[in-house]
């Protein structure tokens, strides 16, 4: 019987093994051909241990009597991923389990959205995976080549960026990010104008639907004016306002614009963002 544990790339985790308790157990964890840890004649035995676990591993000493012979796997990698073989030998029992570990990386990803003069432009991130992900775009219904790209390291962990120049607004641009345990996926688009009177109260509505908006999502919006990003507001759960005259309706995460001034013209960004999704909305208002 295999158990099945998931650590975080970095971070501590057990393994999980149990015998019939016995006094002087001989303790023995493997990786294919690696000890990863040795326990005998009731000390741990550092000299037998693989140079690759060197001062990672931890027996719980105090609880081997009562039958765990648990191992503490510290400052994980990638690279320990994998079957793992707990052999406990007792002089009435022998005992083997196996543990299958696998490693969590806290990847992260993001789109940017940038405007200058006249140009658009779009930069699709993906932050610290592994292995290194893929990146594609599409244009309407139609995949288009990356226009730029920028990969750097960190350790074994990669981070990309994927540019894409925003040729026609009519068109919803699509950021997909490709990786073997995970997909997340971007969606631009840019909606009809918007304008109201100088001095009056103005709401800007979102394309707002279930699917996108929930509590697990976080809903922000900006202004872009004279190539100059403004954080207006935005929602995780609880509303924050940036911007004296701004909130958002937490009911349907518009946007709410009072005592309107010519400054409150330019585009405003609608983004919402969930652990494998996010969708930027771009609407010009005019005052």
């Amino acid at each position: 019987e295999q158990e099945e544990v998931t650590g975080l790339f970095s971070k501590d985790c057990i393994l999980p093994c149990s015998f019939p308790p016995e006094h002087d157990a001989v303790i023995h964890w493997f990786k294919g051909e690696k000890i990863v840890h040795a326990y005998e004649k009731q000390e741990d035995q550092p000299e037998k241990q693989h140079s690759d676990y060197r001062a990672r591993t931890r027996l719980f000493h105090e609880n081997i009597p009562s039958g765990n012979a648990s191992l503490k796997l510290s400052k994980l990698t990638v690279t320990d991923e994998g079957t793992y073989g707990c052999y406990v030998k007792t002089m009435q029992t022998k005992t083997t389990q196996k543990v299958m570990l696998h490693i969590k990386v806290s990847s992260y990803y993001a789109l940017e959205y940038q405007k200058r003069g006249t140009k658009r432009r779009l930069k699709c991130y993906a932050f610290l995976t592994y292995p290194a992900p893929t990146i594609s775009w599409v244009q309407g219904n139609v995949s288009v080549q990356e226009i730029d790209h920028e990969e750097t390291r960190s350790g074994v962990l990669y981070s990309l960026r994927s540019d894409q120049n925003i040729i026609n607004t009519a068109d919803p641009y699509y950021c997909h990010i490709h990786l073997p345990h995970e997909e997340w996926a971007a969606e631009w688009k840019m909606q009809g104008q918007l304008s109201n009177m100088k001095g009056s109260d103005t709401i800007i509505p979102c394309e707002y639907s279930n699917n996108t908006a929930n509590t697990e999502g976080t809903c922000v919006w900006k202004l872009n004016r004279n190539s100059v990003t403004s954080l207006l507001a935005s929602f995780n759960g609880t509303s924050h306002s940036y911007h004296p005259r701004a909130q958002i309706n937490t009911s349907d995460f518009s946007l709410i614009l009072s005592r309107l001034t010519a400054a409150d013209s330019g585009e405003y960004l609608w983004n919402i963002s969930t652990r494998h999704y996010t969708k930027l909305i771009v609407r010009t208002f005019q005052v």
